[in-house]
């Protein structure tokens, strides 16, 4: 039976699953580490520098739940903390900072423990020193921790004699300092953390009792990075969809339904900044969020900082729901034998090349099985942009060794998979594709199709497209790379409402290569009973998805 000084402490559903296996609030502990803060620390900065840090209600009740929550635990005979990692996601100008610098100097210097490491973590270095510049000014300006800690000017690193205890910056640019960390870690701005950090901070301290890993950041508007998934574990692990006791979630945002119109009820600014009232000045807020909309890019990230609302800098062309729904999970082997044409984006050297079949299922349905390649090297460069090494590893993308598209490859690829499938036509682009689809035509015997990058040649079966994904007409096999890209799409049109697929921006790295060789694969699906436009002025002005 639940006491009911934890029943106090019971937020979610993961507390309620947490109670029932065990685990009670002992709340002297979240006592402890606000009366360590508050009696040791100062800020440094700002129109309360030099004051001692005065807690506001959300960091009281976030350190009670973080650090009250315990379980006894049979190995260590005594109890110990349920939380192992903390995912705690907060507006810009909230003290996210500061908040971080106190976590890491209590782990630190008051958590009991001998021999303490404690790393402030990011994706690069001036970041990781954001966190740990605070963390020094708050120990030089304590009266008892400036005694009893040294700061090495050079590294910065900040030693605790007492317990021999230290705390350090590592960055995930400098590879090296990542490896056998061991202890825990403060890990700020998570929403640009790359794999090979994020795989570096989850086997940090595992060998401790205690360790934790505590995660401060804003939203972002990278949707397939590390940061968004935690975000979305986390809320799944708070609604019970997930059982996970010891990962600990905490946002504050705004509803990102809302209508620009609805955002500007102060109530919503609330409701994002726990902080408002308190270092956020609501005058001041209202001033930043009128200016900010004279501009769209302003608009779009003042709501991702101040109102911590995931964006994605642009308005994607098909709705996420409307292509969820088109996800059936399926084997390819269910198309074994099955006739089907293949839409080829045959990137530049050192892009992503996309090859699509699309199988005519009969009465206006469709599938695809998208494939994807990609120069290892452009992999490793650019995983803190979309998790292409762990796509590979996962066997959604083939990784070419170098650092460019071997276009042997990609034709081997194709040749294997026409022993599996009848490819009938080859749709591409010319300006790459000329050589490789004629040895495909002579050795396959397919038919191959160039597809002109106009908007003429892509208006109707972009449109088509369209169509099947909002009827729900499509099958796709939920493979992530093609789930992203299709996310990526925006639309352009020309003054007779045609519409052309097109990244972004030319310097946004999103990719859309898989939904260019769908769409292309689906227009010569589709052609048999609405052959392809006519040569036009339009060929003359190609337009660029690469």
């Amino acid at each position: 039976m639940t006491d009911k000084t934890t029943k106090r402490w019971i937020f979610n559903e993961a507390d309620e699953k947490a109670a029932a296996n065990g685990y009670f609030i002992e709340e002297e502990r979240g006592e402890h580490v606000c009366n360590f803060i508050e009696s040791q620390l100062c800020l440094y900065e700002g129109d309360y520098a030099g004051r001692p840090i005065r807690l506001m209600d959300w960091q009281v009740e976030m350190f009670y739940r973080l650090f009250g929550w315990v379980s006894h635990s049979e190995f260590y005979d005594r109890t110990i903390r349920r939380f192992r990692i903390a995912s705690v996601w907060l507006p810009k100008k909230n003290g996210k900072s500061p908040t971080g610098a106190a976590v890491g100097l209590y782990l630190m210097a008051a958590d009991g423990e001998a021999g303490q490491h404690i790393y402030s973590c990011a994706r690069d270095m001036k970041q990781a020193r954001i966190v740990h510049k605070n963390a020094c000014m708050m120990v030089e300006q304590s009266p008892a921790l400036s005694q009893v800690c040294m700061i090495n000017n050079s590294t910065g690193v900040i030693s605790y004699e007492p317990t021999h205890s230290n705390y350090q910056i590592v960055a995930g640019s400098n590879h090296q300092s990542l490896e056998g960390l061991n202890g825990s870690t403060i890990v700020d701005e998570v929403h640009v953390v790359d794999s090979r950090t994020a795989h570096a901070i989850e086997h940090a301290g595992i060998s401790r009792s205690e360790w934790m890993r505590f995660e401060i950041s804003t939203a972002g508007n990278n949707l397939v990075g590390y940061g968004r998934k935690q975000w979305e574990y986390g809320e799944k692990v708070n609604a019970g969809e997930i059982d996970d006791d010891e990962f600990f979630f905490l946002k504050y945002a705004a509803d990102s339904t809302l209508t620009d119109d609805e955002l500007m009820n102060p109530d919503v600014w609330k409701t994002a900044n726990p902080s408002m009232g308190t270092i956020i000045s609501e005058s001041e807020f209202k001033k930043s969020m009128t200016r900010a909309q004279r501009s769209l890019t302003d608009w779009q990230n003042f709501k991702m900082y101040r109102l911590n609302i995931w964006s994605t800098s642009f308005s994607p062309w098909l709705k996420k729901s409307d292509w969820d729904n088109c996800r059936v999970v399926f084997d390819e082997d269910e198309y074994l034998g099955r006739e089907c044409i293949g839409g080829l984006d045959l990137s530049r050297t050192r892009d992503m090349t996309a090859f699509v079949l699309v199988f005519d299922e009969g009465g206006g349905n469709y599938a695809c099985l998208p494939y994807f390649f990609y120069p290892e090297k452009a992999a490793k460069e650019n995983d803190h942009l979309a998790p292409y090494l762990q796509w590979a590893a996962d066997g959604y993308l083939d990784l070419i060794a170098g650092d460019v598209i071997d276009y042997n490859t990609v034709e081997n690829r194709i040749a294997e998979l026409a022993e599996k499938f009848i490819i009938t036509e080859i749709v591409y682009d010319r300006l790459f594709a000329e050589d490789l689809t004629t040895r495909l035509e002579n050795q396959l015997g397919c038919l191959r199709t160039n597809f002109p990058q106009t908007i003429m040649h892509f208006a109707g079966p972009t449109a088509e497209l369209e169509r099947l994904v909002i009827s729900g007409n499509l099958r796709h096999n939920n493979n992530p790379i093609l789930n992203w890209q299709a996310q990526n799409v925006t639309i352009k049109t020309d003054p007779n409402n045609n519409k052309r697929p097109i990244k972004p921006s030319s310097d946004n790295p999103a990719k859309i290569d898989g939904m260019v060789a769908l769409i292309m694969a689906l227009g010569r699906s589709i052609a048999e009973a609405e052959p392809m436009p006519t040569y036009d002025y339009y060929d003359n002005n190609p337009i660029e998805l690469m």
